[in-house]
């Protein structure tokens, strides 16, 4: 993730709008990822101009994501602004004034979502069922 993070930024310069999508199955981060997650904050998000969350599912887990998320921007603040939703139809909403048109704006980030959900469900990782909310078919 910081590899790709990195090359995209050197890429297409500062500052960049991400999304992150935790999904309903997704399984708490072991060490690994932790130290990954915490050089990503250090060195990437400073970078950003946007970064929403989406917290699928509901009930206590989708709480629970939200509440470390907040806990976590509160602890190690940012000039970044963090967003927190549940559906990637409310995190449209908030990306469409940086989403490029040319690049096909909301729908063409609905598709790449799409696209990696799928290629993820083949590779065996448990994915969200369905279309994301507002794709087109």
């Amino acid at each position: 993730m910081n590899w790709t993070a990195g090359r995209l930024l050197a890429q297409e310069g500062d500052p960049v709008t991400c999304l992150f999508v935790v999904e309903p199955s997704s399984p708490p981060p072991n060490d690994g990822a932790r130290k990954e997650l915490a050089r990503f904050s250090r060195d990437i998000v400073p970078r950003m101009a946007l970064a929403v969350i989406v917290a699928e599912g509901g009930g206590f887990r989708a709480a629970l994501v939200r509440g470390v998320g907040v806990a976590l921007t509160t602890l190690a603040p940012h000039r970044v602004p963090f967003k927190f939703v549940n559906t990637v139809d409310n995190a449209m909403a908030l990306l469409k004034p940086h989403l490029s048109v040319t690049a096909g704006g909301t729908e063409g980030l609905r598709d790449a979502l799409a696209e990696m959900r799928s290629q993820m469900t083949e590779r065996g990782a448990t994915v969200s069922p369905g279309p994301i909310s507002g794709q087109k078919r």
